[in-house]
């Protein structure tokens, strides 16, 4: 573990800092983002170190529990709110972020940036388009620290290879329609952790996923890869 990034290293870190103060709320969160790519594609040889500098975490709001209150225990821990929804930042400037789906934001306003899931605080969490696969394809595995000295560990839900492609290209797609506004947006980041993924991808795992969970959807799932790995 010496070559890791030292960010890399402190995200960990921060994870399981979250982890352990969301202890009660585990079992509803999906880790996506980074970490979860950098789980899938470790052995990946690219010559090109792993990198990221927060942690995302996916909240499935689906018979999610009223209590710890989110707010109050991140607090607890040391985490401050950003100013963005969602966006907690540690006591060693590391972020860790939540999202919630749309379908599970508790509103329709279409310009909504923060989810409603009372009783918890109205900035717990953001909305984020393109994490409905990850609710579905994803599987508990254990998560460790990176350091020396630091033996925690916590089984939680890790999104797949599948999912994280859709994300991904979804991402993508956003950033290219911003290009011309927001050119600093697009990140090469971005394009190496598609490229770490496409060989991992599985679209017939993504819509067994679905089926098993609503046998309406896995059409509609397989579909929208179908679409997103074309353009990628």
């Amino acid at each position: 573990m010496d070559d890791l990034a030292p960010e890399y290293v402190a995200a960990r870190r921060v994870l399981l800092d979250a982890l352990v103060a969301l202890d009660g709320h585990v079992d509803n969160l999906v880790l996506v983002g980074a970490q979860a790519v950098y789980h899938h594609t470790e052995s990946a040889d690219l010559n090109v170190p792993l990198m990221t500098t927060d942690a995302d975490l996916a909240v499935n709001t689906r018979e999610f529990a009223n209590v710890p209150e989110i707010g109050g225990v991140l607090r607890a821990a040391g985490f401050t709110p950003g100013p963005n929804p969602g966006h907690w930042v540690s006591v060693s400037d590391v972020a860790v972020d939540l999202m919630v789906v749309p379908h599970q934001a508790g509103t329709t306003n279409a310009s909504a940036r923060a989810a409603r899931i009372a009783p918890h605080e109205k900035l717990t969490a953001r909305i984020a388009r393109g994490l409905e696969p990850a609710l579905l394809d994803n599987e508990i595995v254990t998560i460790a620290a990176l350091e020396p000295g630091d033996a925690r560990t916590c089984d939680m839900r890790v999104a797949g290879p599948a999912a994280l492609l859709t994300a991904k290209a979804i991402k993508i797609g956003e950033r290219l329609e911003q290009a011309d506004r927001q050119p600093d947006r697009l990140k090469e980041k971005d394009a190496l952790d598609a490229f770490r993924l496409t060989p991992q991808g599985r679209l017939a795992q993504l819509a067994a996923a679905a089926s098993q969970d609503d046998q309406t959807v896995a059409p509609a799932f397989s579909a929208l890869v179908n679409e997103l790995l074309a353009a990628l």
